[in-house]
């Protein structure tokens, strides 16, 4: 080990700490049968409402294009909606 000379000598303090309160160790918790289910429904539920949320942008979709096809030529051709008779 390698002396350094006194005046450059690192000085270290160390901090005692004193608790009253006992330490103790608990083992991890083992899920339930109930606690599986339950996440298992909310994972059913989470998935159940995407795939409604899906369902409800399409017909939502599909109701905005049909209103749009509804409008008279001259106003669909207005806005820009592409024309039936125009197959290429």
């Amino acid at each position: 080990m390698k002396r350094e000379p006194p005046n450059l000598r690192r000085i270290t303090t160390m901090a005692m700490v004193c608790s009253d309160t006992p330490i103790t160790r608990t083992t991890p918790a083992v899920p339930t049968p109930g606690d599986m289910a339950s996440r298992a429904a909310g994972h059913l539920a989470a998935k159940l409402n995407g795939f409604a949320r899906a369902i409800a942008d399409h017909r939502r979709r599909r109701r905005d294009a049909a209103v749009l096809a509804a409008l008279p030529f001259d106003l669909r051709k207005d806005l820009g909606w592409p024309a039936d008779d125009m197959r290429r």
